[in-house]
C-alpha cells in the first residue's frame, strides 16, 4: 500500500488491492488524502479514516467509506465513484458548484460524483453535480444540480436546488429553480418555500417543481427548462398539491400531541395514474437490479440487466449501467 506521511496527514496516490485502514493507533489521528496524480486510483476494499479528503482526478472505492470527521470530495474534471455508500460522524461535501445549464439532463457526461448506496451524516450533507443511487440521512442537506434516486431524510432543513429526488421527509424544505420529484412523496413540519435559483453566471431560474412520471418519455433524468411547456401536466402547484394536515405522533416520536404537517399529495387530481405507476415500477426495478447486481452469478447478470434496460429510458439506462460494473 503506497501511503505516505506528509506533514500532518496521510496521502494515498495509487491503487490498493484491499482495504485502507489505520495500521497503528498513531495513524488514527491523521486525516487521509486520496488523489490521483498520473493515473486513476482504485481501492478494491473499504476506507476508514479520521477525516477524508479526495482531490482531483478519477478515484473509485469499491467498499464502504467511513470517517469520524468530515468527508470532502473535489474531483475537478475527474470522476469520484463510491460503490458502497459513505458514512461520516461529521459533515459531507461533494463537488463544486458550477454552471447548471446542461448537467445531468440527458446522461452522466457532466457528472463528477457517483454514489451507489446511502449517504449518512451526523451533521450536514452538501452535494454538487452528484448522482446518488440510494438515499440520504442527515441533519441538514443541500442538493445542487444533483440526482437522488431514493429519499432524503433530514432532521432540520433540506434545500433542493436545480435537482431531482425520489422523496423527502424533513422539518423544513426549500425548492430553488427547476426541480423534479420521481414520486409524489414529501412531508415537512413547515410550509415548503419556492424560490428562484441564482446560477454561477448570475442568471436567475424561476422555481417550478415537476412530477417526473408525467414527463418521463420526453426528458432525461433531470428536467431542463426547454423541456417544459406552460400547460404541462407535470407541474406541482404549491397552493394545490401541498396540503396542511394534522398528524398524530407516531410510536417513535417524542411529541405528545398532534402537529401540523405539510404533505405532498396528488390524490385529488383527475388524471391517468397508469403513467405514474409504470414509471414507479421501472425506477423500482432499476434500483433493485442496481443494488443486487454484484450478488448475481456471471450468467445471471447479463440477463437481469438486459431485462430491466428494455423498460428504461435512455437516461435511466445510462444511470444503471454506470453503477452495474
Amino acid at each position: 500500500m503506497s501511503i505516505s506521511e506528509v506533514a500532518d496527514r496521510l496521502v494515498l496516490t495509487s491503487s490498493v488491492e484491499g482495504n485502507v485502514f489505520p495500521k497503528s493507533e498513531r495513524e488514527t489521528l491523521f486525516p487521509l488524502t486520496i488523489k490521483a496524480e498520473s493515473e486513476p486510483v482504485v481501492i478494491s476494499g473499504s476506507v476508514y479514516a479520521r477525516s477524508l479528503d479526495i482531490g482531483h482526478g478519477d478515484v473509485a472505492v469499491r467498499g464502504p467509506i467511513a470517517a469520524r470527521g468530515d468527508i470532502s470530495v473535489s474531483p475537478g474534471q475527474g470522476v469520484f465513484r463510491a460503490y458502497a455508500g459513505l458514512t461520516s460522524l461529521a459533515g459531507v461535501v461533494i463537488g463544486e458548484k458550477v454552471l447548471s445549464r446542461h448537467q445531468l439532463v440527458n446522461d452522466l457526461g457532466e457528472c463528477r460524483s457517483i454514489i451507489k448506496g446511502d449517504i449518512v451524516s451526523n451533521q450536514s450533507v452538501l452535494l454538487n453535480n452528484t448522482l446518488v443511487f440510494g438515499s440520504i440521512n442527515a441533519v441538514n442537506c443541500t442538493l445542487v444540480n444533483s440526482v437522488v434516486l431514493g429519499t432524503v431524510h433530514c432532521q432540520d432543513q433540506l434545500s433542493i436546488e436545480m435537482s431531482s429526488l425520489g422523496g423527502y421527509l424533513c422539518k423544513s424544505v426549500v425548492f430553488r429553480g427547476l426541480c423534479t420529484l420521481y414520486n409524489a412523496l414529501g412531508e415537512s413540519s413547515e410550509k415548503p418555500q419556492f424560490l428562484p435559483y441564482e446560477d454561477v453566471d448570475g442568471n436567475l431560474v424561476n422555481c417550478s417543481v415537476h412530477l417526473y412520471p408525467a414527463l418521463r418519455s420526453s426528458v432525461g433524468i433531470r428536467v431542463a427548462a426547454d423541456q417544459i411547456s406552460t400547460d404541462s401536466l407535470s407541474f406541482l402547484y404549491p397552493d394545490v398539491d401541498w396540503l396542511a394536515v394534522t398528524a398524530e405522533p407516531d410510536a417513535f416520536s417524542n411529541a405528545s400531541a398532534a402537529s401540523e404537517r405539510w404533505v405532498l399529495s396528488i390524490g385529488g387530481r383527475i388524471a391517468d395514474f397508469s403513467k405514474i405507476s409504470e414509471a414507479s415500477d421501472a425506477i423500482s426495478e432499476m434500483l433493485r437490479v442496481g443494488f443486487e447486481f454484484s450478488h448475481y452469478n456471471p450468467e445471471t447478470r447479463h440477463k437481469q440487466l438486459q431485462d430491466v434496460l428494455s423498460r428504461l429510458t435512455a437516461s435511466e439506462a445510462c444511470v444503471l449501467q454506470a453503477v452495474c460494473i
